[in-house]
């Protein structure tokens, strides 16, 4: 197999093929995406600075590729980067204003709450369903001063990722939450045969 390179060639590794002032025009396109991206911030509004909602993810990959493909490739033009940046903004802004007066349409973008744990008996279908698994929920209930399962009268993923957890005034039963952590073989609640 033949290559056009040489193997370590140290101007290659560290500056690249392209000229050296490609440098200069690589910093003026830092410039000009940073402007476009502080654009896209006041669009999307504060609530976009919080735990993202699924199509805010969805938003912050899209844009970290439009702007990483326009500062790397030379034949990436800036205006390609800018159409699809504020295109795709424009479009999640949208559908979000959407999915405030449409109920199905919300549903089906950002999903909906989901309870795991109510009144101490954890919704292993749930639990599945949302891949999430037993420890990180039994991490998020300690973390949130829970003992027990008893203790927790209701465990809710919400749509940003988080869960929260109600506790309710009852002193626990047991420490199977901490016992969990200790020694998983015993004290462990199993998912219900299929």
């Amino acid at each position: 197999m033949t290559s056009d390179f040489t193997v370590f060639d140290w101007q290659r590794l560290l500056l690249g093929l392209p000229p050296e002032l490609y440098m200069l025009e690589i910093g003026l396109k830092i410039l000009i995406i940073f402007a476009i991206l502080l654009l896209v911030l006041r669009l999307l509004g504060k609530h976009g600075q919080q735990n993202l909602s699924p199509m805010q993810q969805l938003l912050m990959i899209a844009l970290g590729s439009a702007a990483g493909d326009a500062l790397l490739y030379p034949e990436v033009p800036i205006a390609y980067a800018a159409v699809i940046l504020l295109g795709v903004t424009v479009l999640t802004v949208g559908l979000e204003k959407l999915s405030e007066h449409v109920r199905p349409v919300r549903n089906y973008v950002e999903s909906h709450p989901r309870i795991l744990v109510k009144d101490g008996e954890i919704h292993w279908d749930a639990l599945h369903s949302e891949r999430t698994t037993r420890r990180e929920l039994f991490a998020e209930l300690r973390i949130k001063g829970a003992r027990s399962l008893s203790q927790v009268e209701l465990a809710i993923l919400e749509v940003t990722g988080d869960i929260s957890v109600f506790l309710n005034d009852r002193s626990p039963a047991n420490q199977d939450l901490l016992d969990y952590v200790v020694d998983e073989d015993k004290h462990e609640p199993s998912p219900p045969e299929d």
